[in-house]
């Protein structure tokens, strides 16, 4: 099972082959990112911070979007795609519970920087989530 990487990071940069786009500005290797996440709503979760590494070889980025593995209850709504930046959005049924999430990276060679948020009404009440990443290439797989 692939990471949340691909799907928080990469979402926008690996759709190319489905959307009239430019190829983003990112290099296959090991790639090392952190994400900080923070939710609101009727539950109390403490801010969390996270950190994971991935290799992302050209293979895999040929893929296209099967490499995302995106569950078949989600559907893309939005990909816009510049060789510098990427802005996308999803809407997905999660348990009878739609999701609605929305994001942007920046791309930089050897480094990348983003946002993710999402929405979910949920039977307790509406819950959101605001994701920070950032990541950097640390070599060759």
């Amino acid at each position: 099972m692939r990471r949340p990487f691909f799907f928080f990071a990469l979402c926008a940069a690996l759709m190319a082959p489905i959307a009239s786009a430019e190829t983003p500005d990112l290099k296959p290797g090991i790639w090392v990112y952190t994400h900080n996440t923070q939710i609101e709503g009727p539950m109390k979760i403490a801010p969390q911070t996270s950190e994971n590494r991935q290799c992302v070889t050209q293979a895999d980025l040929d893929k296209g979007v099967d490499v995302l593995e995106i569950p078949k209850n989600c559907k893309l709504t939005r990909v816009d795609i510049k060789s510098e930046r990427a802005d996308y959005a999803a809407i997905c049924d999660m348990q009878g519970m739609q999701t609605r999430f929305s994001g942007y990276a920046t791309f930089h060679g050897e480094r990348m920087q983003g946002q993710m948020n999402s929405e979910m009404d949920t039977p307790l009440g509406k819950m959101t989530m605001k994701m920070d990443y950032q990541a950097r290439r640390q070599g060759e797989c």
